[in-house]
């Protein structure tokens, strides 16, 4: 009997330490909405130009970063230096990315791989809803399934502004995509924050158009 109650704890010390840190402990919230739109980056006419700083495996990028959607489903990225010289070139059309041009520093694998699912995770328009959850604080978080992993849209209750994007595993939280000063549906400044790999981008908009 000790043998088995000891067995049982072990169990469930195992499932409770695999939980998502993201929602862990929060109360299923119950919605009509079964998917979240994604209000940033989802306007054909508008050129979203923010001033860049990436650092990325202990090399450090500065310049402009231009996002436009072309298409239903597809952005184009476009990532130069303060003097217009290309760093990185995407297309990103769903879950696809082609890369039109990438400089030697940054032409690796595991980096092309991360950018990809950076920009996948912070342009992506409709996400389907797996489960919701409400914190304490006035937050919704829309839990939508990606590949492997899944996507937390942390919304402000009262003012329905899209707060963070967190991506996670089934147990850890992978990658911290913040918004703020927000204006017409523009992020004025956005921070994406790797917890497991040496990235950091920092984005400051830039179009006075807006």
């Amino acid at each position: 009997m000790k043998r088995f109650l000891i067995l049982n704890l072990c169990i469930v010390t195992l499932f409770a330490s695999c939980g998502i840190p993201t929602i862990k402990g929060l109360p299923e919230y119950k919605t009509e909405i079964t998917e979240y739109t994604n209000p940033y980056f989802s306007n054909p006419t508008t050129d979203y130009i923010y001033k860049a700083k990436i650092k990325a495996y202990n090399n450090d990028f500065g310049g402009i970063l231009i996002i436009k959607k072309i298409e239903d489903h597809k952005h184009r990225i476009v990532f130069t230096t303060n003097f217009g010289n290309k760093i990185f070139d995407f297309e990103l059309l769903d879950n696809e990315m082609k890369t039109n041009f990438i400089m030697k520093d940054l032409d690796k694998k595991i980096i092309i791989n991360t950018l990809k699912r950076d920009f996948q995770t912070l342009t992506q328009e409709r996400n389907p809803i797996h489960k919701s959850f409400r914190d304490n604080e006035g937050k919704i978080i829309f839990q939508s399934k990606t590949k492997k992993r899944f996507n937390h849209y942390i919304v402000d209750e009262k003012t329905q502004l899209l707060l963070q994007i967190i991506n996670t595993n089934h147990s850890k939280e992978k990658i911290t995509i913040t918004f703020s000063k927000v204006k017409n549906t523009i992020a004025k400044n956005i921070s994406i924050t790797h917890n497991t790999a040496p990235i950091q981008i920092d984005l400051s908009f830039l179009n006075q158009q807006q």
